[in-house]
């Protein structure tokens, strides 16, 4: 689905902001990009959808090269809510929020109404068709923005930091909705410095300085406890304590699994 090959970017001569990154994400895949503040990870999301151009390296959606030429076909095919939903709408209601991508692509008019009902259905909209944005919950708000998304038929969404100026309930919901999508077949990409939130990936790559310092399966990177310590990322309290037991006399097989179990589970 996403290929990129020896990607670097940089907003001037003195630092790369983004260096030398391979990363192939694949259809259905749910991705965490973890890092610090400063580590990159927005630039990356950027990048992917168009928003910057690499100054090396190149970027491939479903085998179509990133340029200026395919840049319109990409963004078909890749959408992107950002932290503030409030930045991103342009429509005096919900309606036309959602109608606006849409709209820009020249989708028929009975084909978008349709698109607006279902789309609106599916997220849990569709009593705040005729309102407006800006009277709506953060959570809410940044569900307009992902059916807005969604009703353009795009096969990949990037979440930027998207739940991090909600309050917990409304960030439970989103989540359980960005779920509910991966498990549709819908390819997330989840960039995030939370540690909770990214659990929930299939997959994570974890990024330091503007490079990737690891990348797999989840399980695979939570066992590697001093990859987020170098990242300067904190793990959940239950797999410190799982961590710092492993090695004492008091962890028996039985309490290892459990704890394991525990912490790991999201």
């Amino acid at each position: 689905m996403i290929e990129i090959k020896n990607m670097s970017f940089q907003y001037n001569t003195k630092r790369k902001v983004l260096k030398n990154i391979n990363l192939t994400i694949q259809k259905g895949d749910w991705v965490a990009i973890l890092g610090h503040n400063g580590s990159g990870k927005s630039t990356l999301a950027k990048t992917i959808v168009g928003l910057l151009q690499p100054t090396e390296g190149e970027i491939f959606v479903n085998g179509v090269k990133l340029s200026e030429e395919t840049l319109y076909e990409v963004r078909n095919q890749v959408g992107i809510v950002f932290q503030n939903p409030d930045n991103q709408f342009v429509g005096v209601t919900v309606r036309d929020d959602i109608a606006f991508g849409m709209e820009n692509l020249n989708i028929p008019r009975e084909q978008m109404l349709s698109n607006i009902e279902f789309f609106a259905q599916k997220i849990g909209l569709t009593p705040f068709l005729d309102k407006e944005p800006a009277t709506l919950s953060g959570g809410q708000k940044q569900r307009v923005a992902i059916a807005g998304i969604l009703a353009m038929n795009t096969k990949v969404m990037i979440f930027d930091e998207a739940t991090s100026m909600l309050d917990p309930y409304a960030r439970a919901e989103v989540m359980d909705y960005i779920k509910q999508l991966n498990l549709e077949g819908l390819t997330v990409i989840m960039i995030t410095h939370d540690i909770e939130e990214a659990m929930l990936a299939q997959k994570m790559v974890i990024l330091k300085q503007g490079e990737i310092l690891a990348q797999g399966n989840r399980d695979e990177l939570l066992k590697q406890p001093h990859m987020f310590k170098e990242a300067r990322l904190e793990l959940p309290a239950s797999l410190e304590i799982y961590y710092q037991l492993l090695n004492t006399p008091y962890m028996t097989k039985e309490l290892e699994d459990a704890l394991w179990a525990f912490g790991s589970s999201k």
